[in-house]
């Protein structure tokens, strides 16, 4: 926030990477990650939210991280567009994704439980370019082959 200033002043916007990060501080508010996607927003910034380098891992967990900054004060369509619309408009891809629009490409998951909720978020369909996507592997195979075994343990 030092620089928001800077940054509304050239109309620069931010990629937030860090929403589940440690505080760069010993000083700094516990939940100062959680929260900076709304401190930014609130200070007039357009804000999208990246899950952080090339990570691809991380790059699943994105519908979260926008759970985690509605959690801290976003409201959830404002959440939804940092992970949408605003991270396409700030690479420069808007013309053809970030929303749902004819003309553009059909790039979007189908989540029968709250997709920003890793409580209840089930991905049935996910689509890139208008091309279904096999959801099913290694996790998932993973699961059922160890489902059985595991689920009826007593601890």
């Amino acid at each position: 926030l030092q620089v928001k200033d800077l940054l509304l002043e050239e109309s620069i916007p931010v990629l937030y990477e860090e929403i589940h990060a440690l505080p760069e501080h010993t000083w700094s508010d516990v939940n100062e990650s959680f929260k900076m996607p709304f401190l930014l927003t609130d200070a007039g910034l357009k804000v999208g939210i990246g899950g952080g380098g090339t990570s691809i891992d991380r790059q699943r967990n994105l519908p979260f991280f926008a759970g985690t900054a509605a959690a801290y004060g976003l409201d959830r369509e404002t959440a939804l567009a940092m992970i949408t619309r605003n991270n396409a408009e700030i690479l420069g891809v808007a013309d053809r994704v970030g929303t749902l629009e004819v003309g553009k490409d059909a790039t979007l998951i189908v989540s029968t439980g709250d997709a920003l909720d890793m409580r209840t978020s089930n991905v049935i369909w996910a689509f890139i370019q208008g091309r279904e996507i096999d959801l099913y592997g290694t996790q998932q195979e993973l699961f059922e082959r160890y489902q059985e075994r595991y689920s009826n343990r007593r601890d």
